[in-house]
């Protein structure tokens, strides 16, 4: 009962980080107007500056929690990230809006790895696929739940339960200080549900394992190309979580409270749903061929991905709505069964430093790509629709993520036995 109490608080520091760091997304109109700030600007904010430092903190971080105790780092990346929240809230010029977000990356950056590290060791290698879906679903969720609370919080109940409190501060700001006491209020917490439990170290066919030096580069290899593959899947969800709001909100001329609801609904309904499946799945692969097992069916979701992304120019509001959580349950599927396998191509000994690589180019190249291609796709010449440009992102990244998963396919096929 223990475990599975982590296993929840885990989630809900997931759901946390993620909505901290996509909140933004349903209020880039009202940051925009109250800091004089570009679309480049916003972007920067919402993703590259904020993949570089998450990828300059994770990797150092990762390899300490290997050797070190997890429940302090989980408490001060609560602390670090919520600290961040503040600043953004609080900033009134553009640079101090990027520092915020700057601590928000750092504080994010050890979360990852500290939780896969846990779950790790407190559930047996049968049932971790599952505990990772239920993990995961806390950060594919999180996107939804941002737009849903800053909806929620941006209409008459922000008046009347945060307007009191803060009465001169702006709505949106309100939002930030709002979290950043949820933030708070979970370092106290995670003092008396976490505990650290003991490590668990599994024999693996992972490249330590192999018998010869030719072996283990390979492995190696194939590890890369298997993390840069889920990586450009990561690209879908950040463009999504970043530009799905302002998409239907200038596509359909809807209010900002309204789609709050709706697509808000929406992706956690995707999300939840693609990471579940993703998990349950990937228990049952691991039961039967093993490893080599999970690159087929990444591929062939991917590939419906794509299809379902072709027809986004004619889709009328409902139909939006589909494609998005159908894009978003799709990109889950694929990056719990790809981040399974990336845990079980590494090493047990190595988890911290295996997740914290992972997520280092998940975000490097998801969260400093996923957001800005989609304004560079809509300042292209061609003149597209924000509706297109967001599907022909999802499409084009999802094509790159098959191709790359079939080449580390075939370097697995290629493996030296050990």
């Amino acid at each position: 009962m223990r475990n599975i109490l982590v296993l929840f608080f885990l989630f809900a520091c997931a759901l946390l980080s993620y909505t901290d760091r996509e909140i933004l997304s349903l209020l880039v109109d009202f940051i925009k107007l109250d800091l004089n700030i570009s679309n480049y600007q916003f972007a920067l904010l919402i993703g590259t500056f904020f993949g570089v430092i998450y990828a300059v903190m994770g990797l150092p971080v990762g390899w300490l929690v290997d050797r070190l105790p997890r429940k302090p780092f989980l408490i001060g990346a609560i602390g670090l990230w919520s600290a961040g929240t503040m600043v953004c809230g609080l900033a009134m010029q553009f640079p101090l809006m990027l520092m915020g977000r700057m601590l928000v990356a750092a504080g994010e950056a050890a979360l990852a790895p500290v939780a896969l590290s846990l779950i790790g060791d407190i559930f047996p290698r049968h049932q971790q696929g599952r505990a990772l879906g239920f993990y995961f679903s806390g950060i594919v969720a999180g996107g939804g739940v941002s737009i849903i609370v800053g909806g929620w919080l941006l209409g008459p109940a922000g008046l009347c339960l945060l307007a009191p409190l803060m009465p001169h501060l702006a709505p949106w700001r309100r939002i930030f200080m709002f979290l950043a006491m949820v933030g708070t209020f979970m370092c106290v917490l995670a003092l008396f549900v976490v505990h650290e439990p003991r490590r668990v170290h599994y024999v693996s066919g992972a490249p330590d394992g192999s018998s010869d030096a030719s072996g283990r580069r390979q492995s190696r290899m194939v590890l890369l190309v298997t993390c840069l593959a889920v990586s450009t899947v990561s690209v879908i969800d950040n463009a999504v979580g970043a530009w799905a709001p302002y998409v239907m909100l200038h596509a359909f001329s809807v209010s900002a409270a309204h789609i709050g609801k709706i697509l808000g609904g929406s992706l956690i309904v995707g999300g939840l749903t693609g990471v579940t499946i993703g998990g349950i799945l990937s228990d049952r692969l691991m039961k039967g061929r093993g490893q080599e097992a999970f690159y087929a069916p990444i591929i062939m979701l991917l590939l419906v991905l794509v299809v379902l992304c072709l027809g986004g120019a004619a889709y009328n509001y409902m139909l939006a709505l589909c494609m998005i959580m159908g894009i978003v349950a799709l990109a889950g599927m694929c990056s719990t069964l790809g981040l399974n396998l990336i845990l079980h191509l590494g090493t047990s000994r190595r988890r911290g430093f295996v997740t914290s690589f992972s997520f280092f180019l998940n975000v490097l190249v998801g969260a400093g790509l996923g957001p800005l291609l989609v304004p560079l796709a809509l300042d292209m010449p061609l003149q597209i629709t924000p509706i297109t440009a967001l599907s022909s992102v999802a499409a084009g990244a999802a094509l790159v993520a098959s191709g790359l998963f079939i080449a580390a396919r075939c370097l697995s096929r290629n493996l030296s036995p050990a």
